[in-house]
């Protein structure tokens, strides 16, 4: 018992200790008569008065019930903001209580005005999420949002076609792809694990929900299942082969690993809509033409093609621009300034009316295929310019030792200075990636129907839904965050492995 009690006694005091610091850099530091030895003590009165408010606050909430939702809304929405009740108030008491305005005046009141925007901020979120919002107008069109109208009425309507066995491929083989990149990489097997398992659960959350399910979710779950253990064999995999491998031989992994990924793009393109070499032959049957393209599907279509096809044209635009030659330099310096010199809407929009025109001689592309091809160029002109100023960073003496150890010119460009280049500019790279998939939204104008163009018009479609039209478009930019957000977590841990997170990490890598 007397362990008990110690152990119980050494936790809250090293609690409060933890508490203390952080209050401290919340609200500053505290006054002269609270030191060492009663500092635990300040910091319990400020937690105990904290708590109580913060139950007062849930006291109020529950209160004033909402009886047009469930009861479970209401107990999640009254314990959010109590949570954030009762850090604004432990902001507010340590002020009072430990003085420490007495201190200084910027860091106190920086603090309370983070924490009081941060309590009505959050409760005020979390209200129309959970209690004011009507998400029926999600779930009752889950499937036309990630995949589009043509696609969808095949899996809501039994009397047509369902082609969404075209995109399970390019699903898998990406999942294969990207699961053994992180393989090579130092992600731990728990961390991705739990990853892929909060991953796997989305998704299958997603589809199985019973509201508004106009369709039948065991295939999806099956396959998705499916799909997620095929990922953590491929990550497995990879992580074997990488313990007991040679640096050169993982890296060689690597470059095979971004090849299938280049692949894997045109293989989608490919299955959605076979060339007509391939159906004429019987190879293959007729597809879903690119003009019916819609939801989601389009958005990852065309930051995949800004990541595929625009950085290999950057890669040569980039060196193209430094050559000494001007039959390279000129044109890709033309293009650069060309391309760079007008907004993404309005290329676009040329797209749209004026480049059927130059390449009909060539290619008869719809506007996706149009507008695939201008997210490319754009996106290239762009990661072009960063790239060259990554090459102008790269030592001389590397490319001179190159040089001496025989390798060629182009062996050179692609083996030493690229490398480095990217090495040291993946920051840039990666915002220029965001800002993309942002700009995806932008196919709306041409009257493409992609996942924002889609939530847009959901409300229009059910007159049950009329007034829902806040909802789809929060659905819409959630998810556009989620994804930047994730892009920018894989851009730091390539940072970090790199060794560019800390000063001098350069000289590192």
């Amino acid at each position: 018992m007397m362990s008990d009690k110690s152990q119980i006694t050494s936790f809250t005091t090293r609690a409060l200790e933890w508490y203390s610091e952080f209050d401290e850099g919340v609200s500053g530091k505290p006054a002269k008569w609270v030191n060492d030895s009663n500092e635990n003590l300040f910091s319990a009165m400020v937690l105990i008065l904290s708590l109580a408010l913060a139950v007062n606050t849930y006291i109020t909430e529950m209160d004033a019930l909402y009886l047009d939702v469930s009861e479970w809304k209401n107990i999640a929405y009254c314990l959010i903001a109590a949570l954030v009740a009762f850090f604004a108030w432990s902001t507010s008491l340590s002020v009072v209580l430990k003085g420490t305005f007495t201190r200084s005046k910027g860091a106190p009141l920086l603090g309370l005005l983070v924490a009081w925007t941060t309590y009505f901020v959050v409760s005020g979120l979390s209200y129309f999420v959970i209690v004011g919002a009507e998400w029926d107008v999600i779930w009752a069109n889950r499937a036309t949002l990630f995949l589009g109208i043509e696609i969808n009425t095949g899996v809501v309507n039994p009397d047509f076609e369902n082609q969404t066995w075209r995109l399970w491929p390019s699903l898998i083989l990406s999942t294969l792809i990207i699961c053994s990149a992180l393989g090579t990489t130092k992600e731990t097997n728990r961390g991705f694990a739990i990853k892929l398992g909060i991953l796997w659960a989305v998704c299958m959350f997603y589809v199985w929900f019973p509201a508004k399910l106009n369709y039948n979710p065991d295939g999806v779950m099956v396959n998705l299942s499916i799909t997620a253990l095929l990922g953590a064999g491929s990550f497995w995999a990879s992580r074997k082969y990488t313990e007991r491998s040679e640096e050169f031989q993982v890296n060689k992994l690597r470059s095979y690993i971004a090849i299938s990924g280049v692949i894997t793009f045109f293989v989608a393109i490919a299955l959605l809509d076979p060339p007509d070499a391939l159906i004429d032959r019987g190879l293959a049957e007729k597809g879903i033409e690119p003009f019916l393209w819609g939801g989601l599907y389009v958005n990852l279509i065309l930051i995949s093609a800004s990541l595929v096809l625009g950085s290999a044209l950057s890669v040569l635009l980039a060196f193209g621009r430094r050559s000494d030659l001007p039959f390279f330099s000129l044109p890709s310096t033309f293009i650069i300034e060309f391309i760079r010199s007008g907004p993404m809407v309005a290329w676009l929009f040329i797209a749209l009316f004026i480049l059927p025109d130059i390449i009909r001689p060539f290619y008869d592309a719809d506007v996706v295929m149009r507008t695939i091809f201008t997210f490319s160029i754009f996106g290239a002109c762009y990661i072009a310019e960063v790239l060259r100023g990554g090459l102008q960073n790269v030592p001389r003496g590397q490319v001179e030792a190159a040089t001496a150890l025989g390798l060629s010119s182009t062996q050179v460009k692609l083996f030493v200075e690229l490398p480095s280049a990217v090495r040291t500019t993946l920051p840039a790279i990666v915002s220029i990636f965001i800002g993309l998939w942002k700009d995806t939204t932008l196919v709306y104008l041409l009257g493409v129907l992609d996942l924002f163009a889609i939530s847009k018009i959901l409300p229009a479609t059910d007159f049950q839904f009329g007034d829902d039209y806040l909802e789809p478009l929060i659905f819409a930019a959630t998810f556009f965050w989620v994804v930047a957000l994730i892009l920018s977590r894989i851009s730091l841990k390539v940072e970090k492995s790199l060794g560019l997170v800390n000063e001098g990490g350069a000289e590192a890598t």
